[in-house]
């Protein structure tokens, strides 16, 4: 088995920290962001040369750069120069970013003037459990003067045994008034062969999260989405609220900043949220190509125009966007790569409205949107069959795997973290799919559909507002 060294981030959200350790992580990325301002004014102004040293020189006396452990300042106008001579080198070759547009570095905004802050290995040390982070000593000197924190170092506890010569730098990244630690490793990836030659079909959608067709595979696999949804929606109602309660206080002209930290907050919780969501999904989706020898997976591209304008009303237009498809293929990609399974996105047009049932081609000439009688069923020439099933057949259809009997089975709804309202706590597994991968994200709750009869009085009850609960551990 070949191996190669791939780099891999692990994230550390710094909730209990001591009031001290926030200040101190607060003016380290604010210096970061007002250094990286002042070293792009002398690019900008011809002041200073297009490199790393030439600006570290002529800013050497400024306090922003003296606050910083004068590696971790260097490494922001090393990625200042970087992304200057990235625009160099589009301006003179387009082609060669392949279509991707870089634009020129922009000045922090006064608002958000904090920067993620790096350190390399002369900044940091690992004791134990422990990380322990470098302080300047024009900063110390400041802290101890202007709040009364007497510190040399910053302990930050990981809670994992963590091996220093994997690690080849660590990030303070601020995220509105909370912080993230992210340790960025080295991992030695080993090739593994798992003989398949199936192609898989994904149809990403907002209800049904995500449709599975698998070719070769009668069942199909239906990843939920509403339990996502409904805690979006909650999310989203509480943070509309506190903006309006916010703009309310600024048009008064009375301090707002109190609702400001609790309007951060929910914003940071949300993303913790759906970015643990994202890795459960592509673990729970590599694990069923795994399972049936999957080679190459194939995600449909309407997500790719989530940010263009829509007819949709805002709070289902902004749940829309904020669901984490695409996230979720990118932590696909290199999770799959270890086992040699390519990822790929397909056109989804015509996918919808065409009968998959059917020998014919998915283009306009056999479109009829009209066999879609309600949303979520098709009628196709065999029978009644779920819409987003038959759009992931028509998918395989497209990349010519495809046969009659793929994905034409009763579908399995697999509910990720969430369960029914008055349903028993401990859901099963379906046929062990769904387990985390590892150990670093939580067991997956998975309920399976064929062993769970479905009940009109159950269905009443769902629809009258049943509420799904999260299961983080």
């Amino acid at each position: 088995m070949a191996s190669t060294k791939s780099l891999r981030c692990l994230t550390i959200t710094l909730n209990n920290l001591p009031p001290e350790y926030k200040v101190v992580l607060g003016y380290l990325t604010y210096h970061s962001g007002k250094l990286y301002n002042q070293a792009l004014y002398l690019l900008k102004s011809r002041l200073a040369k297009v490199n790393t040293f030439d600006p570290y020189n002529k800013l050497n006396s400024s306090i922003h750069l003296k606050s910083l452990q004068s590696r971790s300042a260097q490494i922001v106008l090393d990625e200042l120069v970087r992304a200057y001579r990235n625009w160099f080198d589009y301006l003179k070759d387009p082609q060669k970013f392949k279509g991707q547009e870089i634009k020129p570095p922009k000045f922090r905004p006064k608002r958000k003037s904090h920067r993620t802050l790096t350190y390399d290995r002369t900044g940091f040390k690992v004791v134990g459990t422990k990380i322990r982070l470098s302080i300047s000593k024009a900063l110390r000197t400041w802290l101890k003067e202007k709040h009364d924190i007497h510190v040399k170092y910053l302990w930050i506890e990981t809670g994992l045994e963590l091996e220093e010569k994997l690690i080849k730098n660590v990030q303070i990244v601020p995220k509105g008034k909370e912080f993230e630690l992210h340790v960025i490793y080295e991992y030695e990836m080993e090739k593994r062969e798992h003989g398949g030659n199936r192609v898989m079909a994904i149809d990403p959608n907002a209800g049904n999260f995500m449709v599975v067709g698998i070719e070769r595979v009668r069942t199909p696999y239906i990843i939920d989405g509403k339990g996502l949804k409904t805690l979006l929606r909650k999310y989203l109602k509480k943070i509309a609220k506190l903006q309006s309660q916010k703009d309310n206080l600024k048009n008064k002209g009375l301090p707002y900043h109190k609702v400001e930290k609790r309007i951060n907050k929910l914003w940071a919780k949300v993303k913790r949220l759906l970015r643990h969501y994202a890795h459960t999904i592509s673990n729970l989706i590599l694990e069923l190509a795994l399972k049936y020898g999957v080679e190459k997976i194939y995600i449909g591209d309407a997500v790719k125009s989530k940010n263009r304008e829509s007819n949709l009303n805002s709070i289902a237009d902004q749940i829309w966007s904020l669901l984490p498809h695409g996230k979720v293929k990118e932590y696909l990609e290199y999770k799959a790569e270890e086992y040699g399974i390519e990822v790929e996105y397909v056109s989804e047009a015509y996918t919808s409205g065409v009968d998959s049932t059917l020998s014919c081609g998915v283009n306009k000439e056999n479109y009829t949107p009209e066999c879609r009688i309600k949303r979520g069923l098709f009628k196709t020439a065999r029978g009644y069959l779920n819409a987003d099933v038959n759009a992931a057949r028509n998918m395989l259809k497209r990349v010519g795997k495809f046969d009659l009997t793929s994905a034409m089975g009763m579908p399995v709804r697999l509910r990720v973290f969430c369960k029914l309202s008055k349903s028993s706590s401990a859901i099963p597994l379906h046929k062990g799919i769904g387990r985390s991968r590892g150990g670093v994200n939580p067991p997956v709750v998975v309920r399976d559909a064929i062993s769970v009869q479905p009940h009109t009085k159950l269905c009443r009850r769902r629809r009258r507002g049943s509420r799904y609960k999260v299961m983080i551990r």
